[in-house]
């Protein structure tokens, strides 16, 4: 698997790292939603009815579920340099730019077993902060891909490019993370961006067939 090797600017990370500010609206609701199930919960249990007792017990533990979740959302946020040392360094571009931001298509390999043969798909994201790139179409934006999926799936189902960008301020670390990308990648995602509105509209991230792509990534 392709990683980049780099330390990543923290600062500047929780300024425009958009991951992190979503993790941060998990907690602040999580933090709510907590609340709420305990008043509700104590409410029930003033009630006394063996009905309302049993309700109370279901708002408790969910009430339980959002705290373990808002304090899992700041560890996460906090663990930045494993997010970029262990995930997989990948291609995207700007496809589109939009008037509060630009859309993203990666190409990314959905095969969790590497040893089987790959599956390329295009993933497109949309994101508001871009240090360090053009808004322009065509612009090289390497990330990595944070992947998620079930235990019995062969594919990742999850996939949220995030830009080297937003862990590093350094133009070289950004030109070594397109370097280490191999042009073969960069050509095709070029060339597929014409695909970016159906990436971003499918409910499954567009897989590409083998004649669409070039011997070397066959």
């Amino acid at each position: 698997m392709r990683t980049l090797d780099f330390l990543v600017d923290i600062p500047h990370a929780r300024r425009v790292n958009e991951m992190l500010a979503d993790l941060r609206r998990v907690q602040v609701s999580a933090g709510i939603f907590a609340a709420v199930f305990v008043g509700a919960a104590i409410g029930l249990f003033v009630v006394g009815e063996t009905w309302a007792i049993v309700l109370a017990v279901v708002l408790l533990l969910a009430a339980a579920g959002c705290v373990y979740a808002g304090i899992m959302a700041p560890r996460r946020a906090a663990d930045l340099h494993s997010m970029y040392s262990e995930h997989e360094l990948v291609p995207a571009v700007v496809a589109a730019v939009r008037p509060r931001g630009v859309t993203l298509l990666a190409l990314v390999n959905l095969t969790r077993d590497r040893s089987q043969p790959a599956t390329w798909a295009l993933v497109a994201s949309r994101v508001q902060n871009l240090p360090g790139h053009r808004r322009k179409v065509g612009e090289r934006v390497p990330c990595v891909a944070v992947t998620s999926a079930s235990k019995q799936s062969a594919l990742w189902q999850q996939v949220r490019p995030v830009p080297i960008a937003w862990g590093a301020r350094d133009e070289d670390v950004l030109s070594r993370a397109i370097r280490a990308i191999r042009h073969v990648e960069w050509d095709l995602l070029s060339k597929s961006i014409k695909r970016t509105e159906e990436a971003e509209q499918s409910r499954q991230y567009p897989i590409l067939k083998p004649k669409e792509l070039p011997p070397e990534l066959r």
